[in-house]
């Protein structure tokens, strides 16, 4: 398991922290709520009163907020240590008594009672992980039976992400601030079939799924071409 030292040593951390700051602006955008919306929706109107749900990467606890607002007792964990403190340092809010943030080494290796969580939430997380298995092992194994998974990830088949990616690959070549940064970080991405396999192998079913991520009209952004995620609801069976 990773320490908290070798934490500090990894470059998708020092990123994540170096952007920490703006992470709550950004959240604020329009393209951005398009996408926490679409990835929501696949909760639909479900009863979330009372459980505990973990968020799995929460970043400054944007969405954490948002499933506190439903009812749940939130435990959000993170890498970055000033992602986890900026979180923290808006426990003024007031669904604070529902939430708990905590950092830890990664979510490869979570810290927590098998069964704990009525639900999990994993947005925009796994791109950045050598070990996605591992971690859709560690969140079956943290779900009671019954609970959900509620991910995004990068769409493999997205036309306008493939075009970030030769955006990236052309201005590295010519500048020490690239265009779309995160892309020397954001490894992983797939297609639904290819997630759907993977999350049987890890003991959860898909339930449905949407595509969102792109800045442009829903009409647009919810095509598999063209949406730059992949949102999944899965279940633990058993």
């Amino acid at each position: 398991m990773a320490t908290m030292a070798e934490t500090r040593d990894r470059p998708e951390i020092r990123f994540h922290d170096e952007i920490s700051s703006g992470w709550e602006a950004l959240h604020q955008s329009r393209t951005f709520k398009a996408r926490t919306a679409a990835l929501f929706g696949l909760l639909g109107t479900a009863d979330l009163n009372g459980q505990r749900w973990l968020d799995a990467g929460c970043g400054t606890g944007t969405l954490s907020r948002l499933l506190a607002a439903r009812g749940c007792d939130v435990t959000g964990v993170d890498a970055s240590p000033e992602m986890i403190a900026a979180a923290r340092s808006r426990l003024a809010d007031p669904t604070a008594e529902r939430l708990t943030f905590r950092q830890i080494p990664t979510i490869a290796n979570l810290p927590f009672a098998d069964r704990s969580f009525d639900g999990v939430l994993c947005a925009s997380v796994l791109e950045y992980v050598p070990e996605v298995a591992q971690c859709l092992a560690q969140i079956h194994r943290v779900l009671r039976p019954g609970g959900v998974l509620l991910v995004s990830i990068p769409n493999r088949g997205s036309l306008l992400r493939q075009s970030y990616k030769l955006a990236h690959a052309a201005s590295v070549r010519v500048s020490a601030r690239p265009l779309f940064r995160y892309l020397a970080f954001s490894k992983f991405d797939t297609s639904p079939i290819a997630m759907q396999g993977l999350l049987r192998q890890n003991g959860l079913t898909m339930l449905g799924s949407s595509f969102a991520g792109s800045p442009l009209p829903p009409a647009l952004d919810r095509r598999p071409a063209v949406g730059t995620l992949i949102n999944i609801l899965a279940r633990r069976d058993n």
